[in-house]
């Protein structure tokens, strides 16, 4: 099962934040995960820390969880990452407030900074989604070696959640070896999660834009999740610049970003 222990919110009371800080309080109860909120203040001046810890009492009561509270002065993006490696973090959930946000507090190259250099999962949400219950979960399968490394990932949050699985391979290459090595790793895949006892519903579409594709289909489906590696398809600029950011920034859908360090390196040896 995931050992989810501690999960850290970057909070700015902002709506997205909020969902963010309630998703974190539901999985936090489930798995008994320590929850640190962090409010990076701009300067020494910066006086709406004292009016977010207030407010984080109050979630407190509502949300009947403890929440650590940390405000650090500095960059925001590098602040965060140091945070999650002094308090041991294992998790990050992270609002995102699409391109329409009063502040660029998490928009944009801050989000897409925090993914990109974390260590440990991230999930980034935005304030329209409401549920905390992962009960359909979208994984992309591109044709890059590190694709696969998502697999225990999603096994095991599948046998916690009781997930439907739905595995997605794309490529945005229509050549025949591009497709012939996306269907293997989909095949792959599937074989992997049926030892785990889990049923697959798999879609092949090639020579597509990677993340519309992925997006549209979780879209459809009216998925809970969607599970990706941070450094999926490179060659494709996916997790490289504006893709990656539009991902971040535009998902209706919560998005969980994995490094290849963090799930079982093994899965690629194939």
């Amino acid at each position: 099962m995931p050992s989810f222990s501690h999960i850290l919110v970057p909070y700015d009371a902002e709506p997205s934040a909020e969902v963010a800080l309630k998703m974190a309080a539901k999985l936090s109860q489930r798995f008994e995960a320590t929850i640190t909120a962090v409010y990076v203040k701009r300067n020494e001046a910066d006086v709406l820390s004292e009016q977010i810890g207030e407010l984080l009492k109050e979630r407190e009561q509502e949300l009947n969880v403890k929440i650590q509270y940390l405000h650090p002065t500095g960059r925001m993006f590098k602040e965060v990452v140091r945070v999650i490696d002094e308090v041991d973090a294992d998790l990050v959930i992270m609002g995102t407030h699409g391109t329409s946000g009063v502040e660029e507090f998490w928009t944009g190259s801050n989000a897409y900074r925090v993914v990109s250099s974390c260590t440990v999962p991230v999930i980034t949400i935005q304030p329209t989604f409401k549920r905390a219950q992962f009960k359909k979960i979208v994984v992309p399968i591109d044709q890059s070696k590190e694709t696969r490394q998502k697999i225990p990932m999603v096994a095991q949050l599948a046998h916690y959640f009781g997930s439907e699985i739905h595995l997605v391979g794309t490529t945005k290459y229509s050549d025949e070896e591009s497709a012939r090595t996306v269907r293997q790793y989909v095949d792959q895949s599937v074989t992997l999660l049926a030892q785990e006892g889990i049923e697959v519903q798999t879609k092949v579409e090639v020579g597509t834009n990677i993340v519309k594709c992925t997006l549209d289909y979780a879209e459809s489906i009216d998925a809970d999740l969607v599970i990706m590696m941070s450094e999926s398809e490179p060659s494709s600029g996916l997790f490289m610049g504006s893709n990656a950011q539009q991902l971040v920034n535009h998902s209706k859908i919560p998005v969980m970003t994995l490094q290849p360090v963090e799930v079982g390196i093994g899965i690629t040896g194939y």
